[in-house]
């Protein structure tokens, strides 16, 4: 007895073309994941578990972490440097604020030792990023740097404490 194949149908090589691009497709596509995944994590890992990385260099003190809103999620990233005298501060954040209001960025003394007060660094640009740098006498009297939702225009030279959106604990030197 013979057997009789018919030839394939084209409609059939396709399919399993398709089925063999869309296979190579998702492995690409789960590769991606897996790599976006460990490298989100790395960066967690050095921004919530080293959250305070001090380094000294020539009595230059700088540390770099994330700035934290309510329930632990990331407003944005900070960098602060000081040698005592001249102080550099670099926030950027993805959030924008709503029509009306601005962010406000403030070191805080929160042990309340020596400032006494907290001090207004200003806003955040309309691209969620700041850059400070200024001298301050002793800088790291300060313990906190805190971000508030302010109106727009604000007259009041005091943050509004009922507006805060994120805070970044400075680690020591700062709080002395």
């Amino acid at each position: 007895m013979c057997i009789v194949r018919s030839p394939p149908d084209v409609y059939d090589y396709s399919i399993n073309l398709y089925s063999g691009a869309k296979g190579i497709q998702d492995m690409k596509l789960g590769f991606v994941t897996v790599a976006v995944t460990i490298s989100l994590s790395v960066i967690a890992g050095v921004f919530l578990s080293g959250n305070q990385l001090m380094q000294a260099n020539a009595a230059t003190f700088s540390q770099a972490g994330g700035l934290l809103g309510y329930g632990g999620q990331i407003f944005g990233l900070i960098d602060v440097s000081t040698d005592d005298h001249r102080t550099k501060i670099n926030i950027a954040s993805d959030f924008l604020p709503p029509s009306g209001k601005v962010f406000e960025v403030w070191m805080v003394d929160g042990n309340y030792r020596a400032s006494g007060y907290p001090l207004s660094l200003g806003e955040m640009s309309a691209n969620g990023t700041l850059r400070y740098n200024e001298n301050l006498v002793y800088a790291p009297t300060y313990t906190d740097v805190v971000v508030t939702l302010e109106p727009e225009n604000d007259k009041d030279p005091k943050p509004a404490w009922s507006q805060s959106v994120a805070a970044y604990w400075l680690a020591p030197p700062f709080g002395q």
